[in-house]
């Protein structure tokens, strides 16, 4: 049987990065985080719905929207890898939870596919081909 080589972890952290850091900032953060504060407070009413906290709305959409763009981006480049995986993983809980509870499992599936992909970077961490690599030497 044929032996993978060692870095073999760091081409696949390095794959998954890039890959779901792309698509996350290009077909969702880009377009929230520009879209403004009304953009932002619908995405917020997501979850200041569950908690009753109303006038937290426009941040907490802010911060959706920031995880889903510059954390994104983040994660994409490999810098403060394992942080921007946790925000934009919660942000998925939120955005699943939601499609989960309005309009069921198939609504709900590209936000599980992300939480997924999150909690597999987070598990393999940043790799060799990483800014965090480079800033931890």
């Amino acid at each position: 049987m044929r032996k993978l080589p060692k870095n073999n972890n760091d081409f696949t952290s390095l794959f998954v990065r890039i890959t779901t850091g792309f698509l996350m900032l290009h077909l969702h953060g880009l377009r929230k985080i520009t879209s403004g504060y009304e953009r932002w407070e619908k995405l917020g009413r997501t979850i200041t719905d569950l908690i009753q906290l109303d006038s937290l709305a426009i941040p907490l959409g802010f911060m959706a929207s920031l995880s889903e763009s510059v954390f994104a981006f983040f994660i994409m480049i490999g810098f403060y890898t394992r942080i921007s995986t946790f925000f934009l993983a919660f942000t998925m809980i939120v955005a699943f939870s939601k499609h989960l509870f309005s309009d069921g499992l198939k609504s709900g599936e590209m936000a599980l596919i992300y939480l997924i992909l999150c909690i597999i970077i987070y598990i393999l961490g940043p790799g060799k081909f990483s800014i965090d690599r480079l800033i931890k030497k």
